[in-house]
């Protein structure tokens, strides 16, 4: 299995108001900065085999997420406002005035509030199976109940690792064979972590409005050049959900991968860099 982040990059925690970040750096340090945000479940390890590709060009940032990894958040309601604050604060802290954003689900979606509301800080942005503007399966369940301070401790800690499989595979696309230890990877995240990183990931899911409203407005017409990547046989964010992003911005390219679920970066990572690179290139300068 290629080299995670957590094994081989420099990585260092950053203090923020809202939480303590691991966040690993790896390429150019003059370069453009080139964040990645991983989506609810997972952790910078997603992005294992996709940024590698970006190191001889740009200052790569990966991002453990509150509650997600080697990070962790304080208490308190996590909406859009507080999550877009984090990576302002966070950005900051780096020394970033303007970044290429780069999310995966939850941080596709907040990729695109973080644009919505710091336009002038993002450059580019690629957003991949974001549910912002749409999902057909909610998660809320899961959600609320890992949430839960006693209950989520119970259920994460006795979570099966059979049925934990069965929905992971399930959200995945048919094309997808899992490298060996990567759903045990992602599992025992779970046990360790699940109430927080439900907690936090609640706050931002709430925040898309109950028709998936909410964001639609401060997005639309934005003028922010952006590839949006969405599965073909997702069963969580459908590729409508891409349309309508598409429909909003003013500068985006969709493209739908065949055979591909709600975990692009992890199912096809080959065609994944390959899109994310040309579309660098495209718009570069």
């Amino acid at each position: 299995m290629t080299s995670t982040p957590e094994e081989n990059d420099a990585s260092r925690l950053v203090d923020l108001a809202d939480g303590q970040l691991r966040v690993y750096e790896k390429g150019r340090p003059d370069g453009p900065p080139l964040v990645f945000l991983h989506g609810f479940l997972t952790s910078a390890f997603t992005w294992r085999h996709i940024h590698p590709a970006f190191t001889d060009r740009y200052r790569v940032i990966l991002v453990d997420l509150p509650g997600s990894g080697g990070s962790s958040g304080r208490d308190g309601r996590w909406d859009a406002n507080r999550w877009v604050r984090l990576v302002a604060d966070l950005l900051d802290e780096l020394g970033v005035d303007r970044a290429i954003l780069v999310g995966s689900q939850m941080g596709g979606s907040l990729a695109a509030w973080f644009a919505a509301l710091s336009r002038e800080r993002v450059d580019r942005m690629v957003l991949m199976a974001a549910g912002a503007l749409g999902e057909t399966e909610a998660n809320l369940t899961l959600y609320r109940l890992l949430a839960r301070r006693r209950l989520g401790a119970w259920v994460s800690r006795l979570f099966p690792r059979r049925t934990f499989e069965r929905r992971w595979l399930a959200a995945h696309g048919p094309d997808y064979n899992p490298e060996p230890g990567v759903v045990d990877h992602y599992f025992q995240q779970l046990r360790r972590q699940g109430p927080e990183m439900a907690r936090t990931g609640l706050g931002l899911r709430l925040s898309y409005g109950e028709h998936f409203d909410a964001l639609a407005g401060p997005i639309s017409g934005l003028a922010v050049p952006t590839l949006l990547i969405f599965g073909a046989q997702d069963p969580i964010v459908p590729v409508s959900t891409g349309q309508r992003f598409s429909a909003l911005l003013t500068d985006a390219s969709l493209v739908v991968m065949p055979g591909c679920g709600d975990f692009p970066q992890e199912e096809k990572p080959r065609e994944i860099t390959e899109a994310i690179t040309a579309f660098l290139r495209k718009t570069d300068g």
